[in-house]
């Protein structure tokens, strides 16, 4: 059975998700010692700008017919509304060249081999829906569940599926939610119009547990520690990562975190796209 990680990438007119890309699948080498594939939808481009990458594969999907706008925050003050590509992830099953795979975004950064022990494990499906904010005072109720009274919300940022009959019936259920979603949004009461790969899995594996609490998905090792997008990354040296975290009711003062040995969903992609580029500041 061959393994692998697989990493979407698709670039927009602010942010440059392939440098990104770069970046985590450089972690995933180091403390995974898995190969790692790349999906994006200019090729060329990404050849022609990073030349020297860690990738054992680059697959190329068509560019997007339709982009969506989302505000995207960097720091406690500062806010955009930015280009947004999110529709190609139900794809996978048929993009990644692996028996076994570990997906990630491009901004979830690893700094342990904790999810080494995701490939030792038989099962067709290992996601998060157990998570945890860095800071010791956000509690996170909208990723505890995808609306106060509805179904428990699980992490698309990293999960890892086995290529089988069950698990393409997973994805293409993803796919029949991404046709459909203004009635399923409509049916499951979710807020936002636009569509979310995390309400969608979320929503499918409700469905594939029959509509009742199943087993059909099984949870990745460990948590999912994620940095909000008030947050800024500092600084990342070794399983190291620096923060400084939107302090509590003070709008725009910040005070210093620091993790140890774990993997970090990073959603201030602003801020991870700067340090990359060697730079800080909002």
């Amino acid at each position: 059975m061959t393994t692998g990680a697989l990493i979407f990438a698709q670039n927009t007119a602010t942010i440059d998700y392939n440098k990104m890309a770069v970046f985590a699948a450089s972690r995933v080498k180091e403390y995974l010692e898995i190969p790692v594939s790349l999906v994006t939808d200019n090729k060329r481009l990404f050849l022609d700008t990073y030349a020297d990458h860690p990738f054992d594969q680059v697959i190329e999907i068509p560019i997007a017919k339709q982009e969506y706008q989302k505000k995207f925050y960097d720091g406690a003050l500062s806010s955009k509304m930015l280009d947004w590509k999110n529709l190609s992830r139900s794809q996978v099953y048929n993009l990644t060249p692996y028996d076994k795979t570990l997906v990630i975004d491009s901004d979830y950064i690893l700094g342990s081999s904790l999810l080494k022990s995701a490939f030792e494990n038989d099962y067709d499906f290992q996601i998060y829906s157990r998570s945890m904010d860095i800071t010791d005072w956000r509690t996170g109720p909208e990723f505890k569940r995808i609306n106060p009274y509805s179904i428990p919300f699980y992490w698309a940022t990293a999960f890892v599926f086995q290529k089988n009959e069950i698990m393409q019936s997973f994805f293409d259920l993803i796919t029949y939610i991404k046709t459909n979603w203004i009635y399923f949004r409509t049916l499951y009461s979710i807020d936002s119009p636009l569509f979310r790969n995390d309400f969608a899995f979320s929503i499918a594996i409700h469905i594939m547990n029959g509509k009742t609490n199943g087993q059909f998905a099984v949870e990745l090792p460990g948590k999912m520690f994620y940095a909000m997008d008030r947050d800024i990354l500092v600084k990342i040296d070794g399983n190291k990562m620096k923060f400084l975290i939107e302090k509590k009711d003070f709008l725009g003062e910040y005070i210093a975190a620091k993790t140890t040995g774990i993997d970090v969903h990073i959603i201030n992609k602003l801020s991870l796209s700067r340090y990359i580029d060697g730079g800080l500041g909002v």
